[in-house]
């Protein structure tokens, strides 16, 4: 094999650090072989078959590789416009703001529905062009709906779930791919690998230099956030996520020397100035003190001064480890709080207690802790209650005491039904979603039911979040990843524009400027002491 071309399928613009990782494993193993970095993100929508049919005939690839790492619409956060829509359309009382999102909504399908079809059409175009090259297709989207996806590609396309690198390597040396968890599509059968071969991270790093040489867009993202893997694995068991699933719960890590050497070398040859850690989480737990704790020393010594950001749990910072984080440049922070209620969060695994994630917050705020902090709510999630929707009010009031109103911004991410999650499971065991129903397939009452919203309090919580929502004015921008991306968005509003700002993405910098899920908390609270306060009878509303 001699030449590989990688495809990072369109998505909001982020950084393609899997690909680069990926490009530059193969390069360390077989340098031999020439290697071409596609990212279809920077490329208008009508202009991406062209620039794929010409990169293929230059490249010549005897194989090919798409990352697909988005596919969801209808994103549970506030600052998704799809989210609105619905919203309207199911609670408004007002029939002419229903039509619109009703409108509205048809658009918001069409585009979903387009965009799948669209990279799908990629795949097929490099199957025309490239007959003999085998097609290779992982990615976060993918994993999660390979089932439905597989039977939708070129037949004998190989899905990979979870890492590729070894896979990858295997079709390079021309070994069978056995031993690796994959799906593919052959003589009209799904057939499965059902081994994972992980891939050791003690070597894995990026040679900046060839990286710049194989993907000509880089020059797209030198200002940017750049993502940096520091670790792989998720130990937790959270009911909604699908990081255990993708990267498995055993943690592996690499030399923390490894990892500042990667953000070094953007540092001084791209002059990036932010970073971003990819892991599922950059504190996995205690075990993960001594890695995270050199990683950011060695920042310090290193004299680089950046912003670093990550999904952080704030219930295992402490007092020392708070105080180095803010000298090696730690910025705005999100933290997934999810409820106030400690029977809430038990229901969905989250393996943290409230106090603890209190204290890591007043930690924080001791070593002098200046960024923003989005906490992310997830309201109506399994076992609420009204009584439970009141602690979370009252945690986001804790939170703020702690940091200061003024840099803690909630955010309402209702939880989003994905496949292969303990969530689904449960959902299905109990009727709620019906066996062998096709999550990429979306309807009005489907929607109503991946948006998970269920009755008696979906109504009181619609209430609450239109009524915060239409205090505001401006339109919303659609669903954008939520992390501190920099950069302005193409097409933004000014208001929205966040260059030098910490926020790049429009849709959460939005929640941050209107404050609005503070309004939707504070309008739940005075609806809910309009009402028989449960607290106060001793009645509880079962979800």
């Amino acid at each position: 094999m001699k030449s590989i071309l990688y495809i990072f399928l369109p998505c909001k613009p982020i950084y393609p650090v899997g690909c680069t990782y990926l490009a530059d494993y193969i390069h360390k193993r077989h340098p031999e072989v020439r290697q071409r970095i596609l990212d279809l993100s920077q490329i208008p929508p009508g202009e991406r078959a062209r620039a794929v049919r010409e990169t293929a005939v230059d490249v010549r690839p005897d194989l090919v590789c798409f990352s697909w790492r988005d596919i969801q619409i209808f994103s549970p956060h506030e600052g998704d416009a799809s989210l609105e829509q619905a919203f309207t359309f199911y609670y408004s009382n007002n029939p002419f703001k229903k039509l619109a999102a009703s409108f509205s909504g048809l658009k918001s399908l069409y585009q979903y529905y387009s965009g799948i079809r669209a990279n799908l059409a990629h795949a097929w175009l490099i199957r025309k062009i490239c007959p003999d090259a085998p097609i290779m297709i992982g990615g976060g989207a993918f994993g999660a709906f390979a089932e439905q996806l597989i039977e939708k590609l070129p037949e004998g396309t190989i899905g990979i779930l979870g890492e590729g690198e070894e896979a990858v390597l295997k079709m390079v040396e021309g070994k069978p791919i056995d031993g690796e968890r994959f799906i593919a599509r052959q003589n009209g059968k799904t057939i499965t690998g059902t081994g994972q071969s992980y891939t050791g991270l003690d070597d894995l790093s990026v040679d900046l230099p060839y990286i710049t040489e194989i993907f000509p867009q880089y020059t797209a993202y030198t200002d940017d956030c750049i993502g940096v893997q520091s670790k792989r694995g998720c130990p937790y068991d959270c009911a909604f996520c699908l990081y255990p699933y993708l990267e498995g719960k055993s943690v592996r890590y690499r030399p923390a020397a490894r990892v500042v050497n990667d953000i070094a070398q953007h540092y001084r040859q791209w002059g990036t100035r932010r970073f971003w850690f990819t892991d599922a989480q950059f504190i996995t737990g205690k075990a993960a003190y001594p890695q995270c704790t050199e990683i950011m020393e060695r920042i310090i010594a290193e004299r680089l001064e950046i912003e670093w950001s990550g999904y952080i749990r704030t219930s295992l910072i402490t007092s020392e480890f708070a105080k180095l984080m803010v000298r090696s440049g730690v910025g705005d922070l999100e933290v997934a709080i999810t409820s106030g209620s400690p029977e809430v969060l038990n229901g969905l695994h989250m393996g943290f207690v409230l106090d603890r994630l209190y204290d890591g917050c007043r930690h924080l705020a001791e070593a002098g802790f200046k960024g923003k902090v989005i906490l992310n709510y997830s309201l109506n999630a399994p076992d609420e209650t009204e009584a439970t929707l009141r602690d979370s009010i009252e945690s986001y009031k804790r939170v703020a005491a702690i940091l200061g109103e003024d840099r803690v911004f909630p955010m309402m991410f209702f939880l989003g039904i994905q496949p292969h999650t303990d969530l689904e499971g449960r959902l299905l065991d109990e009727g709620y979603l019906t066996s062998g129903y096709n999550p990429l397939v979306l309807s009005p009452s489907s929607i109503r039911k991946m948006l998970y919203n269920p009755a008696p309090l979906n109504k009181l919580i619609g209430k609450a979040c239109l009524a915060a929502w239409n205090r505001k004015t401006g339109s919303r921008t659609g669903s954008r990843d939520p992390r501190p991306w920099s950069g302005a968005l193409a097409g933004s509003s000014p208001a929205l524009d966040v260059r030098g700002s910490r926020y790049a993405d429009a849709s959460l910098l939005r929640g941050v400027e209107l404050n609005s899920g503070r309004d939707v908390l504070l309008t739940l609270e005075e609806i809910l002491n309009t009402r028989k306060s449960p607290a106060k009878t001793g009645a509880s509303t079962p979800s």
